[in-house]
């Protein structure tokens, strides 16, 4: 898809930092729960494992409103797209404070879904049309940065707000995030023309290649692992590793911040080998994931299992996405790539965060690191076999001389 001009702007990171803001308050709304889970199931009278459809629900409207929300708008204005999206967070938290039961809950996270596909579709395209093309890594990895850190912030904060005032007070917090946003973003983004028309044969496109395929299959199965553990990660922390709330706020923000540093450290490791990266990465989140599951009860092996872990997530969405396109250079459609990656990305984190939440009613709250770690290891023997099925082989040597007749 040809590229077009940048939009006239005087500070264009100015305005991919606005719009990172947006990503970073979709982020923060999406996993509110995950801080506040053991509160919220208390103060509606369900299971933790019902209340981790709170995070499942939104997912999946996410999985839905990517590609559609890409189809749908793909001639609109991405500066309006943006701000509407991220207005959308405000009105879903608002409903979240008043909801009177866990239907109503329920019915305002499924409006936070069209937010967290839609947003996650455009951002990175958008922000990169914003700044020339030799500094649209830059960009790119500012908006990702922003979802990280809101990956660390959000949930050690939803568990302080939680623990000490009311649940509702952290789904306020992230209604006012999402309103400093829209206001930051009505000043700072000039206009944004659609990129090109995305169509359904471009989605056909992507989906009939079968390295394509693949490599989706990893980024389904790592989210999936992600999520089966990570909603679950405070309750875990809490029971298995019996630490206390301030204990567990710590370490979720340490385990936050290294995957801020996986984020941008990986990131400087890809410009030397995708695929090598891609592949230590699966190896350092399937370690982790593994010795959380088995040693989490002993205070070390849970502190090194989330040090690897941390180390390992911040670089899987990126080194995967980045995978992607270098199988796909030229032939896909960038918008459609980044709407079918948020897809399957919102697809693991409802299916990990729903079957982990079966697990942990059925079988304990260990069970939802267990169901993590088995999902990475598969995601990892995945790229392990990709990785073998297309390596360029060595033309076969033919002898310059030809045997005596």
């Amino acid at each position: 898809m040809s590229r077009i001009s940048p939009p006239a702007s005087r500070r264009p990171l100015t305005a991919v930092f606005a719009i990172a803001l947006g990503s970073f308050s979709v982020v923060v709304a999406e996993f509110v729960p995950v801080g506040a889970l053991s509160q919220i199931s208390d103060g509606v009278a369900i299971s933790e494992g019902t209340a981790g459809l709170l995070v499942t629900l939104p997912a999946l409207v996410g999985a839905v409103a990517a590609p559609v929300a890409t189809v749908l708008i793909r001639r609109l204005d991405r500066r309006a797209a943006i701000i509407g999206l991220t207005a959308l967070i405000i009105i879903s938290g608002i409903l979240s404070v008043v909801a009177p039961n866990f239907a109503f809950l329920l019915a305002s996270r499924a409006l936070l879904g069209i937010s967290v596909g839609g947003i996650w579709a455009v951002a990175v395209s958008a922000a990169s049309q914003l700044v020339p093309e030799k500094i649209a890594h830059t960009a790119s990895s500012m908006v990702f940065g922003a979802i990280a850190i809101g990956s660390v912030v959000t949930v050690p904060s939803a568990t302080l707000i939680a623990a000490h005032t009311d649940w509702r007070w952290a789904f306020a917090a992230s209604a006012a995030v999402a309103a400093i946003s829209v206001i930051v973003q009505l000043v700072l983004i000039p206009p944004i023309p659609a990129a090109g028309r995305v169509l359904l044969s471009d989605f056909r496109t992507l989906v009939s290649s079968g390295s394509a395929v693949a490599i989706l299959a990893i980024v389904l199965l790592t989210v999936f692992a992600q999520f089966s553990a990570f909603t679950y990660v405070v309750p875990f922390l809490e029971r298995v590793s019996e630490l206390g709330a301030t204990s567990v706020s710590l370490l979720v923000l340490v385990y936050g911040a290294l995957t801020v540093v996986g984020n941008f450290g990986g990131g400087a490791l890809l410009g030397r080998s995708v695929r090598g990266t891609a592949m230590a990465t699966l190896v350092a989140g399937t370690a982790g994931l593994a010795v959380l599951a088995i040693g989490g009860s002993v205070l070390v092996a849970a502190i090194v299992g989330l040090v690897l872990w941390g180390l390992a997530w911040g670089n899987i969405p990126v080194a995967l996405q980045h995978w992607l396109y270098t199988f796909g250079r030229g032939k896909f459609s960038t918008e459609a790539v980044n709407a079918t990656f948020t897809a399957v990305v919102q697809v693991g984190v409802a299916a990990g965060s729903f079957f982990s939440g079966v697990a942990v009613d059925a079988a304990g709250i260990r069970s939802s690191a267990v169901l993590g770690s088995s999902a990475m290891t598969l995601a990892l023997l995945v790229g392990a076999v990709l990785i073998v099925a297309t390596r360029p082989r060595r033309p076969r040597y033919v002898p310059d001389w030809q045997p005596i007749q």
